[in-house]
């Protein structure tokens, strides 16, 4: 479908709009991520919204793909260069609390600001669903899932194989002693409502993680077949029109 046909289709009950649309599709076309799974990987983490912050205290995400501070610094030294941001790159080290950062605050403030920037937080997101693909396929030997890939979104490549193991081994296993750092940052996802001292399993989680992602992937392929059947009754002849044309102008 064309990209203009694709603006104001819903997605999780908001609209795509034609600048997060370019964003992705050049996003996509730049790491060779599908579209569709960008798409509802930005849906899932901020509902489409590039200017939203976590709400939770531990946690630092920010932007259209909640990239956590230390995560955005990673991938900013990695890959800013290649796309127009190398002198910022270059200011990105390790301080001496262990943490990736910069020496001026200023510089390091400029940096994490950029995940606000819609263009560029779509394709540092691409880039770490391409290495997070390639990390969970070296320990897997297959291709990853959507659901995995959301799962290494959200804890990092080591942590996700250490996660799917633990699933594989015993998925009633209280999934905060899996990933306890991650747990702290996301008490929401790994423990009852109100009651932090009650833990969700691993399957649980892992499915509220899978349905995470598979919702709005779902949604996006009904509204875009809907879309279609629309356009095509659009351009679809009325009754006598084919009739009415000239022989050698019929179908």
């Amino acid at each position: 479908m064309a990209e203009e046909q694709l603006a104001g289709l819903m997605v999780a009950g908001r609209p795509l709009s034609q600048e997060i649309i370019d964003s992705l599709k050049q996003a996509s076309a730049a790491t060779g991520v599908d579209f569709d799974f960008l798409v509802a990987q930005a849906s899932a983490e901020s509902g489409l919204r590039s200017g939203i912050h976590s709400r939770q205290r531990h946690s630092s995400a920010s932007g259209l793909f909640q990239f956590t501070a230390q995560t955005w610094m990673q991938m900013m030294r990695e890959h800013g260069a290649e796309y127009g941001y190398g002198q910022l790159a270059e200011r990105i080290i390790t301080l001496p609390n262990g943490h990736l950062g910069s020496s001026d605050r200023a510089t390091e403030r400029q940096i994490l600001a950029l995940r606000s920037d819609v263009k560029l937080s779509a394709i540092m997101a691409g880039e770490l669903a391409k290495q997070n693909a390639q990390a969970l396929e070296h320990a897997f030997h297959r291709k990853a899932s959507p659901a995995e890939l959301h799962l290494a979104h959200l804890l990092g490549a080591t942590g996700a194989i250490r996660f799917l193991r633990a699933r594989a081994d015993d998925s009633a296993q209280p999934a905060a002693d899996v990933v306890p750092a991650a747990a702290r940052q996301n008490p929401q996802l790994f423990f009852e409502p109100g009651h932090e001292h009650t833990p969700h399993s691993v399957a649980a989680v892992y499915g509220k993680i899978k349905s995470g992602i598979e919702t709005p992937l779902k949604q996006l392929e009904a509204a875009t077949r809907a879309r279609r059947t629309d356009i095509a009754d659009e351009l679809r002849p009325g009754p006598g029109i084919t009739d009415a044309l000239p022989k050698n102008t019929r179908a």
